[in-house]
């Protein structure tokens, strides 16, 4: 007799069960998946956030320290801070028509006015520019902006170390949401101490 039965194969389909166990565990799976690859991408894009943040800072605090470092304590005349985002020390370039008397106030002011010079930030319709000296420097990237809380501490009349605060802020999209992060640096900076 035929043994037939012993070979036979199983040619039974899928049940609906089976199937619906697999959509089910491929759901969850893909689900897993997504997640992973979303939160990586979120890293990624909040570290390259960071380095254009902090590369930013750098070029504008290089430019802080070129500046401050090479001028002289006694050519800085004052200290210029006010609500509206202006920010920034005055340099003279030719300390004769910036003489002090007795109680340490300007003799000739607008003499002197007209040979200063500034050096930090100030704001103009609505945007915050860094200036140093004859130079105005703008954030070139269109995403980053220097914030008007921007600011540098010092008197020159009772300090010789300056501490310059930089708040940044960047934007990102998502969807139709723009996404805004700050992050602030602080530097202190001390110019050459003679005055002659």
């Amino acid at each position: 007799m035929f043994h037939l039965n012993k070979h036979q194969k199983n040619e039974r389909g899928l049940t609906l069960v089976e199937l619906l166990a697999s959509i089910v565990l491929l759901s969850i799976i893909s689900i897993f998946l997504f997640s992973i690859v979303t939160k990586t991408m979120e890293n990624n894009r909040v570290i390259q956030q960071e380095t254009m943040l902090r590369d930013e800072a750098d070029i504008i605090v290089s430019k802080f320290i070129k500046s401050l470092y090479s001028t002289k304590q006694g050519y800085i005349i004052r200290n210029t801070t006010n609500s509206t985002g202006n920010s920034y020390i005055e340099v003279t370039n030719d300390l004769g028509k910036c003489q002090k008397n007795e109680e340490g106030v300007l003799i000739d002011k607008n003499a002197c006015d007209r040979t200063l010079k500034p050096i930090g930030f100030k704001t103009a319709n609505g945007v915050t520019s860094l200036y140093i000296l004859d130079e105005q420097y703008s954030v070139a990237h269109p995403n980053i902006k220097i914030l008007s809380t921007s600011h540098i501490k010092g008197d020159p009349n009772n300090t010789t170390l300056y501490e310059v605060n930089l708040t940044l802020q960047i934007t990102h999209k998502r969807g139709n949401k723009e996404i805004p992060k700050q992050k602030t640096f602080i530097n202190r900076i001390q110019p050459i101490l003679t005055s002659k």
